[in-house]
């Protein structure tokens, strides 16, 4: 299928990746990343504002600091809500919480949705490599669980998800909660899932992708797991995962033009085969950023919508996806 026009048209003006960029330290090309990023948001067309929620910054005790969170709250809204703790992408050292197309799809899902958006500011590689995003996510999951009480979590309807990286970091805490007897997940909203860093699922060159884009994934996967992915760990990769029997329902976002989708369809697959309640969707035309180019693209827009939509299955009596 052809891409989105309005996103070809996007990415045919990016610039190629500078060899030399690799040279400069890692948080200057972050921030300098960030900006450019922000840059190319402010230049396009707005996408929908949603205003009827209401918005706290806070911290939850972590391992190592407290962990800055925001706290994204359906407006008007009265009760215990379902909950979803969302991780940003960026490769695992990329992006921030703080960045407007972050938050604006925060605010779209817990307005649409009726429910409260934890936007996790986890630690990032290379700074702080694997298990330390993982590590913080689970002390905001039990935080979500026992201690949120005053902003009226139902600690029985939490879902965890997030796009890319923040897609793997997601489906590796369900593997954990499922195994470790953590608090209990009752869904998993998983956008263009990075759920597999051995890459063993990969589409090395999709369309409008070059040798450029695996190099910076493999530096991404360097700087997360710096020694490889741990003898026996199945938290760091899902897809290979012994099994996943057990784990709760799965709405699954892959696009069409995107390097992750093999693995992420693949994952839904697997789910399948498990016996996990899944809906998965391909979103045709459709590019790794695209929940960031809502304002540019139909297709992203109803890919947000549908994010809204599958955590307000969680408002159903039977649960998530019935």
């Amino acid at each position: 299928m052809i891409m989105d026009p309005g996103i070809a048209a996007l990415v045919a003006q990016q610039p190629a990746p500078d060899p030399a960029a690799a040279a400069i330290p890692v948080a200057e090309r972050r921030e300098a990343l960030e900006v450019g990023f922000a840059a190319m948001l402010d230049a396009l067309p707005s996408g929908p504002v949603f205003d009827d929620v209401d918005i706290v910054e806070a911290t939850v005790p972590g391992p190592e600091r407290d962990i800055p969170i925001r706290i994204f709250r359906s407006r008007g809204v009265a009760g215990d809500l379902p909950a979803l703790l969302f991780f940003f992408g960026g490769g695992f050292w990329m992006r921030t919480y703080n960045s407007p197309d972050n938050i604006g799809a925060c605010r779209q899902t817990a307005s649409q949705a009726r429910a409260v958006v934890i936007e996790i500011d986890y630690a990032l590689a290379p700074e702080h490599p694997y298990p330390a995003a993982h590590l913080e996510g689970r002390a905001v999951l039990e935080w979500m669980a026992t201690g949120a009480g005053e902003y009226r979590i139902d600690p029985a309807r939490i879902a965890v998800g997030g796009q890319s990286a923040g897609g793997g970091l997601a489906a590796g805490l369900a593997l954990w909660s499922r195994d470790a007897g953590g608090p209990p997940i009752a869904l998993q909203v998983l956008e263009v899932p990075g759920v597999d860093v051995s890459l063993a699922q990969f589409d090395p060159l999709p369309d409008g992708y070059t040798a450029d884009d695996l190099a910076g994934l493999i530096e991404c996967l360097n700087f997360y797991l710096p020694d490889g992915i741990p003898a026996g760990d199945q938290i760091a990769a899902p897809l290979r995962a012994d099994t996943l029997e057990g784990l709760p329902p799965a709405f699954i976002v892959t696009a069409e033009h995107d390097y992750l989708r093999a693995m992420g369809d693949a994952y839904a697959a697997r789910l399948r085969e498990a016996g996990v309640p899944v809906v998965s969707v391909v979103y045709g035309g459709q590019v790794h950023i695209s929940p960031a180019l809502a304002g540019i693209s139909v297709g992203a827009r109803a890919w947000r919508a549908q994010v809204a939509w599958a955590m307000s299955t969680l408002h159903s009596p039977d649960g998530a996806l019935k």
